[in-house]
């Protein structure tokens, strides 16, 4: 199992990232191909359940485990799909004030590779999806068209059902 991490400061006050990011069903706004896939959800709070078929990557459903609207917080783990070859995932997202204006957002994670994968690759490819997240967050509180960098091993699970 390898654990990853991203940050990213953002000149955007925590309670303005948190109040779009805090929403288990709206990941498709800031994702790579999100406006070409489908969502659902299934429960409320930690329990939920949320499908979803990624265009660029196929079938994908994780769980929520756990929600702080005080901390920021929430971490969810996959429970069925294998995007980017990832056998099994916990992440956790929370956003960290700094002041009034400016935050940190923080995904870090710990992930096991299928069997045929380096564990490294694909904790970089679930590191680079993570980047992509931030990126695509931003760029939707600024109103801005997202930069997402290409993700490794993105049709992996497509190509290996």
């Amino acid at each position: 199992m390898k654990k990853v991490e991203v940050t990213r400061i953002v000149e955007i006050p925590a309670e303005v990232i948190w109040d779009e990011m805090k929403h288990f069903d709206r990941v498709l706004r800031w994702v790579p191909g999100g406006n070409e896939s489908t969502i659902s959800v299934k429960g409320k709070g930690v329990g939920a359940i949320r499908d979803i078929e990624l265009v660029t990557q196929g079938y994908v459903q994780h769980e929520l485990v756990a929600y702080s609207d005080r901390d920021y917080s929430f971490s969810y783990k996959l429970t069925d799909g294998k995007p980017v070859g990832m056998e099994d995932y916990v992440v956790i997202a929370k956003i960290i004030p700094i002041n009034n204006q400016s935050c940190e957002i923080r995904w870090s994670g710990k992930v096991t590779s299928d069997k045929r994968l380096n564990e490294i690759d694909v904790a970089e490819a679930l590191s680079t999806a993570l980047n992509n997240m931030i990126s695509g967050l931003i760029a939707l509180i600024k109103k801005e068209e997202p930069i997402f960098v290409d993700q490794p091993l993105e049709d992996w699970q497509k190509n290996n059902n």
